[in-house]
């Protein structure tokens, strides 16, 4: 039994015992039990896709529990739900309490496991037969959630409010010294708390909260030479002399603060007239030292020098204060025709500084003169403001009959001013200046529902002047549509369509991209105790745009490509005390990043008392990478689980 695992059902234990202590109506029901794998072929990409353990495994827990005794009480009602605590990557845990004019309380916990180890990926060892790939992730992200409202049926309620995200583990990166790449062992711990409170309130036809917080945010991550990784990954020397590292050692702590003010309200300002409108604040300041060293045999094409040692000191600082407002009003114009007006407006304005001291140490020339330390300092600052005001128009109508039409208008102005130092800049044409876009967009759709027959379809293209950025697009033309046919409770069919195209044809980007989406699902129930479901559906993804090659800054086109098919079926009788389902799904793509992957799932639940049943679970994945057999994997889960609940 794992820690967290024993953690888990203490707290639930506890929480359990001090609910039902007192209470007059209590509800629960409990699905624990223990879970095997069996894994052929890769674990780490089996991992970095599905991750399940084995061992113990509560699926799920609830609690409801009501007490309406006279007399004091710390709640009236409360409510606790957990799952996937133990052999799964993701946990989570709520619970939910109150008193009727006091306070209401909900506080959650979740646990998520992230783990990434793909062989071919930023491996350019591969070839070599390293195996995983360099840049690898075993982290664990865990988020505590607290809100209390007090008060919560009076004209103004107090908030409070606490969170706390802790992300922490290892991994494996590469570090660039001396004219080779290194492997290296990395160890973060970072952690983020926010305190809030405020009020929430109400009066007349209106509501609304403010909150002020305050965000602290800590990082440390500690980075280390990889046992046996010292001859790097270029074995060839320079100029004559190998390249490697005895020692490395790099440290960086990040620290800042951020209050952050949000706020809403929301009511009637006249018949048929709704107001709506928010606010959010954010003003940040990090602060960020690193210290790097690092000993061996190494080298510097900007120094023209081999050396044996490298220290280096970096000190940046990063301000920032973006904020948000909104307002909308819905009005209804005449009977069956509404209207919505809105305005959006954002800020951004980002400050940085940095400086940079290297002190290179017993360097000598490439002839293997002059020797002596050397030191360099580069200090860079730069800033940028970005503002963005958004006005958008929907016209709805609801007295059609069956059909629903629906057109909106809005058009979004941008602007953005960068302040770049000159140190940053590495191509030519400059990065400094003020960019503006403007971009318009045009929405419609309409609804058609007969009695077993419904339509719908929509429409979205936005028309932009100008690219501030690469990847931003001129052209964007978006359709999406859905028709559903109901057989009584026989038969249901869906289809889903759905195509997106964005484009830039400006010389030196030539980026444009497709992608479509065509599906459709049949579900059959020939008896009540029978469902029976079938899905098909076809992905194609198209992407071309000029790239620059860092060896020598030329142009050349980037192509991408996706070209994916979804089947699935799943089949569920029910009768009785016994309930049986099986699953099975197959995607396969034949794109850039050709895979077929297949998953088969298999599963009976049946009671034993009338409070107490059990449940057996089989699942089985396949994975299959047609260039690279070696990230292939098989696995099978199976478990065996207990329900128990009361009346």
């Amino acid at each position: 039994m794992t820690k967290r695992f024993a953690y888990f059902v203490g707290l639930l234990v506890v929480a359990s015992w001090g609910a039902t202590a007192s209470a007059q109506s209590t509800q629960f029901s409990l699905d624990l039990g223990q879970q095997w794998t069996h894994i052929t072929g890769n674990n780490g990409v089996y991992r970095s896709q599905i991750n399940e353990g084995q061992g113990l495994l509560l699926r799920s827990f609830s609690l409801t529990t009501v007490d309406n005794s006279d007399g004091p009480k710390l709640f009236d009602h409360l409510r606790i739900d957990a799952s996937g605590i133990g052999a799964e990557p993701q946990a989570s845990f709520r619970l939910t309490a109150g008193l009727a004019h006091a306070y209401d309380m909900r506080l959650s916990y979740r646990h998520s496991e992230f783990y990434n180890s793909l062989p071919d990926f930023a491996n350019p060892l591969f070839a070599s037969g390293v195996v995983p790939g360099e840049q690898t992730i075993n982290r664990a992200l865990d988020t505590v959630n607290l809100d209390l409202t007090f008060l919560p049926d009076s004209a103004v309620s107090p908030l409070f409010g606490y969170q706390l995200v802790r992300y922490s583990g290892s991994a494996r990166t590469t570090a660039t010294v001396g004219q080779d790449e290194f492997r290296l062992l990395s160890n973060l711990g970072e952690t983020t708390q926010e305190f809030r409170g405020g009020i929430a309130f109400k009066v007349g036809s209106f509501s609304g909260r403010v909150l002020q917080g305050w965000r602290v945010y800590n990082s440390t991550q500690a980075d280390s030479l990889l046992p046996g990784a010292g001859g790097g990954n270029n074995t060839r020397p320079v100029l004559g002399q190998p390249i490697s590292l005895t020692t490395y050692l790099d440290n960086t702590h990040t620290k800042g603060t951020t209050p952050i003010t949000t706020g809403y309200v929301t009511g009637r300002l006249a018949d048929g007239v709704r107001l709506v409108a928010s606010f959010t604040r954010a003003d940040f300041n990090t602060d960020t030292t690193d210290q790097e060293s690092a000993w061996g045999t190494l080298a510097s094409f900007k120094l023209s020098r081999f050396y044996s040692g490298l220290s280096e000191a970096v000190q940046s600082r990063a301000e920032s204060v973006d904020w948000q407002g909104n307002a909308r009003i819905e009005a209804t114009i005449v009977d069956g025709l509404d209207l919505t007006v809105g305005y959006t407006k954002r800020h951004r304005d980002l400050d940085g500084l940095g400086t940079i001291a290297d002190l290179y140490i017993n360097t000598v020339n490439f002839s293997g003169a002059d020797p002596k330390n050397l030191s360099t300092l580069l200090g860079v600052q730069d800033a940028m403001e970005r503002n963005e005001n958004v006005a958008e128009f929907r016209l709805s109508s609801s007295n059609l009959g069956p059909l629903q039409l629906w057109a909106g208008w809005a058009r979004a102005n941008q602007s953005l001013t960068v302040s770049p130092a000159a140190a940053e800049i590495v191509v030519p044409g400059g990065q400094a200046g003020r960019y503006d876009r403007q971009v318009k967009r045009t929405t419609a759709g309409a609804t058609l529902a007969l009695a077993t027959v419904r339509l719908s379809v929509d429409y979205k293209k936005d028309d932009a002047d100008n690219a501030v950025v690469r990847t931003d697009y001129l052209n964007l033309e978006r359709w999406r549509g859905r028709a559903s046919w109901r057989a009584g409770s026989f038969l249901e069919l869906v289809g889903t369509g759905e195509q997106i195209r964005t484009d830039n044809p400006t010389s030196g980007i030539n980026q444009t991209a497709t992608t479509k989406h065509w599906g459709g699902d049949l579900v059959l129930t020939p008896i009540s105790a029978l469902d029976v479901r079938v899905g098909y559906g076809i992905y194609k993804v198209d992407s071309a745009i000029t790239i620059r090659v860092p060896q020598d800054f030329s142009l050349e086109p980037s192509l991408y490509t996706e070209d994916g098919t979804e089947k699935s079926a799943s089949v569920t009788y029910h009768a009785g005390s016994v309930r049986f389902d099986a699953g099975y799904s197959h995607f396969e793509n034949t794109g850039d990043l050709a895979l077929k992957l297949d998953r088969t799932s298999l599963g009976c639940d049946f009671d034993l008392t009338r409070t107490l049943g059990a449940s057996l679970r089989f699942d089985k994945h396949m994975y299959r990478e047609v260039a690279l057999p070696i990230a292939n994997f098989d696995a099978k889960i199976y478990g065996f689980f207990l329900r128990w609940h009361n009346d």
